[in-house]
């Protein structure tokens, strides 16, 4: 048996408050199945008593350090605490996702969550996968993307807000002397206009940059229900959306902005099912007192999609109106 005491991320309960210990268990326990979490305090503060039947191996210690509550973890042995220092995960440093402030963005640790859970509600990824969010927003799941090294989509219906994260990135690429370049293009199907892409290739290093190992962001002008159109079959390997939460924001399909997320999903599935290679993995935020889990299962299966068992725990309130839950399902192989 192995012992370990995991030090969470200041932020974690600040994010899910007295629901804290339940969403950090559900969480855990999705990423690493065989492990049993407790609570638990390191010097007054709190942490989780993570127990499994052998040691972490570095996969698994490179999972739980890319958790969206890691903070620092120590391995038990008798009285002491063996500080462990697990693999380096990230190939853009956290500050990519955090220094953009806006109105409305979701929380860049739940961010991380969710797209943690797309990852793992997936058959299987490629070695660089590439994540597609169809309500993006400014960018916060892409640029979550492309801290773990992955190319990212993103697919907004609002010109305002994608045009920002577009040049956001494009600056922080320059402040930080990547090697990049942006091509812009129409989308045209049949003839007819459905939106417009603006791309960055980019490399982690001047040596990738030289070898042509680059990764991409493209940000994608045009409506969530025409991803089946706008974007090509089988180009992503997950796929997480924070949905309509029917309080304050909305978001836009075939009928312009609506607040009805399961609707919404009905209209968007589809073509999001197109988007997904096969194993594909899909993790979707949603607001449990405005939209019912049955009728966002419901709305997946229509398309196809398999849905996955629910992750006991993982709700949590994130004020008076909003109670948070995610749905996962994979596309089949």
């Amino acid at each position: 048996m192995a012992d370990y005491v995991l030090l969470p991320h200041p932020g974690h309960g600040r994010l899910y408050l007295s629901g804290a210990f339940s969403a950090a268990a559900a969480e855990l326990s999705a990423l690493v199945p065989e492990l049993t979490v407790a609570e638990t305090a390191l010097c007054g503060a709190p942490a989780y008593a993570l127990s499994l039947p052998r040691p972490l191996t570095e996969v698994q210690l490179r999972t739980l350090a890319a958790s969206s509550l890691f903070y620092a973890l120590f391995l038990r042995e008798g009285a002491l605490l063996l500080p462990v220092e697990p693999p380096e995960w990230r190939a853009m440093p956290d500050e990519l996702n955090t220094i953009l402030k806006y109105p409305g963005k979701t929380n860049e640790r739940f961010t991380r969550l969710l797209v943690h859970l797309a990852a793992a509600a997936a058959a299987r990824l490629r070695p660089v996968p590439t994540l597609l969010d169809p309500m993006c927003g400014q960018g916060t799941t892409l640029f979550e993307a492309a801290i773990r090294g992955w190319n990212a989509i993103g697919v907004e219906t609002l010109e305002q807000p994608l045009h920002k994260g577009q040049v956001y990135f494009e600056r922080y690429l320059k402040t930080g002397r990547y090697k990049h370049k942006l091509r812009e293009e129409p989308l045209v199907r049949e003839g007819k206009r459905l939106g417009r892409a603006v791309q960055a290739d980019y490399a982690l290093s001047r040596e990738a940059w030289q070898a042509e190992e680059t990764r991409f962001i493209r940000f994608v002008r045009g409506d969530a229900a025409q991803c089946g159109l706008l974007l090509p079959r089988g180009c992503a390997d997950a796929l997480a959306c924070d949905l309509p939460y029917g309080v304050q924001h909305g978001a836009s399909g075939r009928e312009g902005l609506r607040r009805d997320a399961a609707a919404l999903t009905a209209q968007c599935a589809p073509g999001w099912f197109s988007a997904l290679r096969p194993g594909g993995g899909l993790a979707l935020a949603y607001n449990r007192h405005t939209t019912r889990r049955d009728a966002l299962e419901r709305a997946l299966r229509m398309a196809g999609f398999a849905v996955l068992p629910p992750i006991p725990g993982l709700e949590h309130r994130v004020d008076q109106a909003i109670l948070r839950d995610v749905l996962q399902a994979q596309k089949p192989l």
